[in-house]
C-alpha cells in the first residue's frame, strides 16, 4: 500500500465528512503481477452514453530520487486493478485491461474495463427482422470462441422488443458492432467484469448515495435546476420501412423545442415510441440538471441513485439517476464529478 500527501483543501473536506481528524491517502494498483510504487494521479470515467469506462494512470519518472522504470515489466492486455481511498480503507474503483503506455515522463498508462476484449473480429452477418438482444447474443458468441474460458462474456439482459428490419455486420470487430447498435437504440450497453449487460437506460440501479448542499458538495456551479414548464420538448423518431418510407413517431409536448432522431434500420413502432420515450426521459422533468462535485466519499457510481438535500430549498430535493462518475486522485486530493440523470422520486 502506497501513500500521497493531500491538499489542505481535501483535508478540511474529510474532516468535516467523516469525524476524522487526520487520514492519509492510500492507493493499490495492480498491473500484471507488477504493484506500482509511484503514482502522480488516477482518472476513472465512466457513463451511461458510452460503451466502456476508462481511467489513466500517471506514473512518475522518479521515486525515492531513482528512476521507475516499469515498461518492461508491463504490457498490453495485462490485466489492472485500481483500488483507492485513505488511512488503508480501499475501495476498488477500476478494474480491466491495459490498452495503451506513452512512455514519456511522467509515464501515462491508458486502460480500458473488459469491454477491451470486445476488440476483435467477428464474422460478417445480415440479419433480417431481428432485435438488439439478438445482435447481442451473436456478437458475444462471436467473442467466446475467440476467448479463454475465464474471460468468456455472459449476456445479461432484461430488454424485450426493440426490432430491427435489417442488421448488417460487414468487416467489424464486436466493439464497433456494440457501439452501432448502442447509439442506434439508445440502450444502455456496458461490461461489468465478463457480464455484457444490456438494458434500458436507468433501469438497472447499483447503489444509493446522499449529497447534501452544506455537507458533502464542494462545487455545484454546473448544477441548475429547470422546471418541466418551462423546457416543453417534443421528441420524434423517424424510422424507416424497407421501401424507403418514412415511419414517424412522436412523444411530448408541442410548442416547445422539438428533437428529431433518425433510426433508418427500423419501421416498427413500438421500438420507435420505446425509443422516443427513452429520450424524452432525459430532456423534461422538474429537477437538476448537471453536475456536482464532491469528494472521494462517498463512494458514488454510474448507475446509483443519488439523493439530493438542499436545506436551503427544501421543495428541489430528490433522488436522481447517475448518469456519469468522474473520478480524480493525486496529490491535491481525491475528487468526484457527479453528472445527474432523470429524476426518479422527490
Amino acid at each position: 500500500m502506497k501513500s500521497l500527501f493531500s491538499s489542505v483543501a481535501f483535508l478540511l473536506a474529510l474532516t468535516a465528512a467523516t469525524a476524522s481528524p487526520m487520514f492519509r491517502m492510500d492507493y493499490e494498483i495492480e498491473i500484471g503481477n507488477v504493484a506500482l510504487k509511484g503514482v502522480e494521479s488516477v482518472t476513472v470515467e465512466s457513463s451511461t452514453e458510452s460503451l466502456l469506462d476508462r481511467c489513466t494512470i500517471t506514473v512518475p519518472g522518479m521515486v525515492r530520487n531513482k528512476p521507475y522504470q516499469i515498461e518492461g515489466k508491463i504490457k498490453r492486455g495485462d490485466a489492472v486493478t485500481v483500488k483507492l481511498g485513505y488511512d488503508g480503507k480501499l475501495n476498488t474503483e477500476f478494474v480491466g485491461y491495459l490498452r495503451a503506455i506513452y512512455p514519456n515522463s511522467p509515464m501515462k498508462l491508458e486502460v480500458e474495463d473488459a469491454i477491451y476484449l470486445t476488440r476483435r473480429d467477428i464474422k460478417d452477418k445480415a440479419f433480417q427482422k431481428t432485435t438488439a438482444v439478438d445482435v447481442l447474443k451473436y456478437v458475444v458468441s462471436e467473442l467466446n470462441r475467440q476467448l479463454p474460458g475465464n474471460q468468456q462474456f455472459k449476456v445479461v439482459t432484461d430488454v424485450d422488443g426493440l426490432q430491427f428490419d435489417k442488421f448488417t455486420i460487414v468487416r467489424s470487430n464486436g466493439f464497433e458492432v456494440l457501439e452501432k447498435l448502442r447509439s442506434e437504440t439508445g440502450l444502455a450497453i456496458y461490461a461489468r467484469g465478463n457480464e455484457l449487460h444490456c438494458h434500458l437506460k436507468y433501469t438497472e440501479k447499483t447503489g444509493q448515495v446522499t449529497y447534501d448542499f452544506s455537507k458533502n458538495i464542494e462545487e455545484s456551479t454546473d448544477l441548475q435546476y429547470v422546471r418541466k414548464e418551462d423546457t416543453k420538448v417534443l421528441v420524434k423518431v423517424v424510422g424507416r420501412t424497407k421501401k424507403g418510407a418514412n415511419v414517424e413517431v412522436e412523444v411530448g409536448e408541442k410548442g416547445g423545442d422539438v428533437r428529431t432522431f433518425q433510426r433508418p434500420t427500423i419501421s416498427d413502432k413500438a421500438t420507435l415510441e420505446t425509443i422516443a420515450k427513452e429520450e424524452l426521459k432525459k430532456l423534461s422533468f422538474d429537477g437538476y440538471k448537471g453536475s456536482l462535485r464532491g469528494w472521494l466519499l462517498p463512494i458514488c457510481s454510474t448507475g446509483y441513485t443519488a439523493k439530493i438535500l438542499d436545506p436551503d430549498y427544501k421543495e428541489r430535493e430528490g433522488s436522481y439517476y447517475v448518469n456519469s462518475v468522474k473520478t480524480e486522485f493525486s496529490s491535491s486530493g481525491g475528487r468526484r464529478t457527479v453528472t445527474l440523470g432523470i429524476k426518479l422520486s422527490v
